[in-house]
């Protein structure tokens, strides 16, 4: 089962990552972005299209009964634990992803409160956390694009005070630890790290702007 969860999580990302960004790399501030909330993968009012799918198509079916289905069960299940396993937290880090991406979506094809409410709370638990594991900084960089999906994608349902300690959190435990020399050896690098600790960090960055 959690290999299957796997395969559909990877075959959802392919089918909904759409990209409308313009940047101007040269001198920062250039850079617009006007897109309200969400804007980040699927635009306000972008969930009528998928519900269309899922209706009249038995793959899209299929994979968003799964992710409610999954999402169902993330809701009886305790909020993610600052563990760290040796030097890394990156299985939490990629747990967080996967529960904040499909409670994201549930909500948005839904509506259910439920979703909303047990997004909103593990997303506070994680802001709670000491900090993201910046000397392993994958763990940051997946945490990171985890809490922005949650913020972006529910951000005109959750409280002040909650978008304050999220948005916080993304700053001070994601995007700044980047910035530090000790922590960023990933932009130089020629392996995953580069492109996921990017990903990580812009996510963060669109999520805050």
């Amino acid at each position: 089962m959690k290999h299957l969860f796997k395969q559909l999580f990877g075959s959802f990302i392919l089918l909904t990552f759409v990209f409308d960004l313009t940047a101007q790399v040269n001198n920062k501030a250039d850079l617009q972005i006007t897109q309200p909330h969400p804007r980040i993968l699927l635009f306000k009012g972008e969930e009528a299209n998928l519900v269309s799918s899922i209706t009249k198509d038995p793959v899209w079916s299929m994979l968003h009964n799964a992710i409610i289905k999954e999402s169902d069960r993330i809701i009886t299940v305790a909020p993610i634990k600052r563990i760290q396993i040796g030097r890394r937290l990156l299985d939490k880090s990629r747990e967080a992803l996967k529960r904040l991406f499909y409670l994201s979506y549930a909500y948005r094809t839904t509506n259910d409160q439920k979703y909303l409410v047990r997004a909103e709370n593990e997303m506070l638990v994680i802001a709670g956390f000491s900090d993201w594991n910046p000397s392993h900084f994958l763990d940051v960089a997946e945490m990171t694009m985890a809490m922005s999906i949650g913020y972006d994608w529910l951000f005109d349902q959750l409280s002040q005070a909650s978008k304050d300690s999220i948005q916080n959190a993304i700053i001070k435990k994601g995007i700044e630890p980047s910035l530090d020399s000790k922590n960023n050896s990933w932009l130089k690098a020629e392996h995953n790290w580069n492109q996921v600790c990017n990903a990580g960090m812009s996510y963060g960055a669109m999520a805050v702007y």
